[in-house]
């Protein structure tokens, strides 16, 4: 399963072809309203400037400047790239898409999972350049679970990284397949590869999905595809 998409590696390259100016700090709000399902498709997505060189970013939700309040984006990193250190207040989550990416902890290749509890920080960086699915801010305040994945089992087809207030799932569907829920507590999804039919909305490789809490969700995943799944993670929307 940690063998991804070669989408990903383009998607990096493509980031690194893309010149972008960098730009003030300023306050974003997009799919901030977690009461409202949010589609954001990979193919149209744009680049924007973080604040450090050779960063750039793909926002998928976001509400706030550089101290965000929250947010979810696709970051790709330069070779030799870094953040200064820095602290997440209320957690950072990320899954590696392509390359290794590295902070003073450890070394995270593609298909590495990573959980950084409220309070924690960390300097990341990366030797080689790496493209990322981040989550911050988005953990409960008693949050102390310090998780790093870098050998995820596969041998189910489903691997669970993360199971308590919420739930993270890596999921491989070989056959077609249908999976319908009823999930009180919200629906995220990343399409690492293949395609997918989600409550009236068809995704491909790269697309990302928010359902809000109390819908009914049915996924029709075709053959071949693989998505990370989160769920529980919006009851307080």
């Amino acid at each position: 399963m940690q063998r991804l998409n070669s989408y990903w590696e383009n998607l990096w390259q493509a980031s690194q072809n893309t010149e972008v100016e960098t730009a003030d700090s300023q306050t974003i709000r997009l799919h901030h309203d977690l009461t409202q399902p949010a589609v954001v498709s990979g193919e149209s997505n744009i680049w924007l400037p973080s604040p450090a060189k050779g960063v750039k970013r793909q926002l998928l939700e976001r509400d706030g400047g550089e101290k965000t309040l929250r947010a979810t984006s696709i970051v790709a990193y330069a070779p030799n790239s870094y953040f200064n250190a820095h602290t997440h207040p209320l957690g950072e989550e990320f899954f590696v898409l392509h390359g290794t990416f590295s902070d003073e902890h450890g070394d995270y290749p593609a298909g590495s999972y990573v959980r950084n509890p409220p309070g924690s920080s960390h300097k990341p960086h990366s030797s080689e350049g790496c493209l990322i699915y981040v989550k911050l801010q988005q953990f409960r305040e008693n949050d102390a679970t310090q998780l790093a994945l870098t050998e995820i089992n596969n041998s189910s087809q489903k691997a669970i990284l993360f199971d308590d207030y919420e739930k993270v799932e890596l999921i491989e569907i070989a056959q077609q397949q249908e999976l319908s829920f009823w999930q009180h507590n919200g629906v995220e999804l990343l399409l690492l590869e293949g395609n997918l039919n989600s409550n009236q909305a068809t995704l491909s490789t790269g697309d990302w999905q928010r359902l809000p809490a109390n819908h009914s969700v049915t996924l029709i995943a075709n053959q071949n595809s693989k998505l990370l799944l989160k769920t529980g993670h919006l009851n307080n929307a």
